[in-house]
């Protein structure tokens, strides 16, 4: 009896003699050609091969979803990343004389729509945020900062740092937190510059509403903070040069006594914290050159507020870190 084979493939002819064998191994060649062709031929278009034929597996990594290694160095191409960053300078001060210059570059080879962000490091919060259009790649690109948040208020004392990210919030670039990348923020300046001493404080005599803080003659003084003049004068018996400045986003007035000469600043003129506004005198009723400070809270020190007995602490908090 001849048997035939499965799925249509050639029958056998019987064995035995010399020509039958040599007849079945040919036809037994061409029948494994033609079901090894037939079972691969499914696989090629993407339909399920007959359980008679072996599949073709896929290269390793390829997918439908574009997850091979072709997709792959296109993802890395797109990835934002930062090629350089720095900060200068290391400590700044709000409404200051100098303000946070952040400096960087991008990767890549074609320009992007970016947003830098001043982060708080202390609790990861976002306190500005400038966007950038366009922004070409191998480039050095600058933020200035002068320490407000978003709302243009003041934002609290601490340390920053600066991240770039993608403007849809995507995953940000790398962004380097070692000091060269960090910045901190100051809320005052201590106002005289150079060597000095703490000499009387608040009520170490009649009428002494303030600080005294000894230093050699001329050396400069600085606006504790920026803001508008309010006054400048002079009074023999007492304050001698004298002036007073309201205090930028504070409710606070700062007074500046006994200094050498009248001094540029006039009246209604807008200063910045740090910026010089006179220099160490003895004018007026004083006993050796020094500056007599004074902190005055709102409605302020012609308005009837009253002077604050913590100024001397303030002073001592200004000067640890400026």
């Amino acid at each position: 009896m001849e048997a035939r084979a499965k799925q249509g493939c050639v029958a056998r002819p019987k064995a035995g003699s010399r020509r039958g064998r040599q007849t079945l191994i040919a036809i037994a060649s061409t029948t494994a050609i033609l079901c090894a062709t037939a079972g691969a031929a499914p696989a090629q278009d993407g339909t399920e091969p007959s359980s008679g034929g072996v599949a073709t597996e896929a290269p390793s990594g390829d997918s439908a979803e574009g997850g091979g290694s072709g997709s792959s160095v296109l993802s890395r191409s797109r990835e934002l990343r930062l090629k350089s960053e720095s900060t200068n300078p290391g400590n700044v001060f709000f409404n200051g004389m100098r303000k946070a210059t952040y400096r960087y570059s991008i990767s890549g080879r074609r320009p992007r729509d970016l947003k830098i962000q001043a982060v708080r490091r202390r609790n990861g919060r976002v306190v500005r945020t400038w966007k950038r259009d366009d922004v070409e790649p191998r480039t050095r690109h600058t933020i200035r900062w002068a320490g407000t948040n978003r709302r243009g208020g003041e934002a609290h004392k601490g340390a920053y740092v600066f991240r770039v990210r993608d403007p849809d919030g995507g995953a940000a670039a790398r962004s380097l937190t070692k000091a060269s990348a960090r910045i901190r923020l100051f809320p005052h300046k201590f106002p005289v510059r150079g060597r000095h001493e703490y000499w009387d404080g608040f009520g170490a005599g009649r009428h002494h509403m303030g600080q005294d803080v000894g230093a050699r003659c001329a050396a400069r003084v600085v606006a504790a903070r920026g803001g508008r003049v309010q006054f400048r004068g002079y009074q023999a018996s007492g304050a001698g040069y004298y002036l007073v400045i309201d205090g930028e986003a504070t409710g606070h007035d700062y007074v500046y006594m006994h200094l050498r000469r009248r001094h540029r600043p006039k009246e209604g003129t807008q200063v910045r914290t740090g910026q010089r506004i006179g220099r160490v005198g003895a004018s007026g009723n004083a006993s050796g050159c020094h500056l007599h400070f004074e902190f005055w809270s709102r409605p302020g020190w012609y308005e009837g507020g009253h002077a604050m007995r913590s100024v001397t602490n303030r002073l001592r908090q200004w000067d640890a870190w400026s």
